[in-house]
């Protein structure tokens, strides 16, 4: 695996370029970074390029000046510069959960960019109903309680479960936990707002070249992502297709996942 850095604007992005074959770009979503992909990764090299990255601001890829006011648009427009750099022509693109909010704004603006996009659980608030009503204010209680409760909070109203910390962390998990905090603390105090603010622009989503494939997870039915997710693919005048595991079911299945994946994208 090779690992470069991309100078963008406001920000350098570390990136990693594994395998071979035709480019696929994997795009974690919220605080997650390229670390999240570990175990699907080498499950798809045997036939892709994969392309991993930690987004503006998320452990390896810090921001060189303050946060802007459209933190959605600008990791839209980081991966658009990536994908430049890259020079690989229409890609294939699998993003999860805020990530796929950063894809599907990117496909708005660079239509047909992206040759298939498998947005699995993009968190669209527009079709929450009843959950968004009853989702806490994550942001304020990291603003008056602080990163951990704020972490607490979200998983569970997220429906998420906590990993249960090491009993004897080694120095990479002591550091990868530091990282992971200060990448909770952007996101419950800049992304996070930006995405749940966000709206899809169903016309343009509709009318673009690129395949969207909304994915949902099979063991996260009722969780919020989910719900979203099938609202979002009804709106597009989709079916969602359903992938093993939960929300980060690339990481709890990377096997299965992997292999619904490729067959996914060479159905189209």
């Amino acid at each position: 695996m090779i690992t470069k850095t991309l100078r963008v604007p406001g920000a350098e992005i570390a990136y990693d370029v594994a395998g071979a074959g035709p480019l696929l770009l994997l795009v974690p979503g919220g605080p997650a970074d390229a670390t999240g992909f570990a175990a699907l990764r080498p499950r798809l090299t045997d036939r892709h390029t994969v392309v991993t990255f930690d987004p503006r601001g998320i452990s390896r890829s810090p921001i060189t000046g303050e946060p802007g006011d459209d933190p959605v648009g600008d990791h839209a427009e980081d991966v658009h510069r990536l994908l430049t750099e890259l020079d690989a022509g229409p890609v294939s693109v699998l993003a999860n959960s805020g990530g796929a909010i950063t894809m599907l704004e990117h496909t708005v603006r660079y239509p047909g960019a992206v040759r298939t996009l498998i947005a699995h659980e993009p968190p669209v608030s527009r079709y929450l109903g009843d959950l968004l009503a009853d989702f806490p204010d994550i942001p304020a209680i990291h603003r008056e309680r602080g990163v951990d409760a704020a972490i607490g909070a979200f998983m569970a109203a997220s429906g998420f479960d906590i990993p249960p910390a090491p009993e004897q962390p080694t120095a990479e998990e002591i550091e990868q936990g530091k990282r992971m905090r200060g990448n909770f603390d952007l996101f419950f105090g800049t992304l996070m707002p930006a995405i749940g603010a966000w709206e899809p622009d169903l016309d343009a989503l509709t009318a673009a070249d690129t395949r969207i494939v909304v994915a949902v997870g099979e063991a996260a039915a009722g969780t919020p992502a989910h719900t979203a997710g099938l609202g979002l693919a009804r709106a597009l005048g989709s079916e969602p297709v359903t992938f093993p595991g939960d929300h980060a079911g690339f990481a709890g299945q990377p096997q299965a996942f992997a292999a619904r994946l490729v067959e996914t994208l060479a159905q189209h």
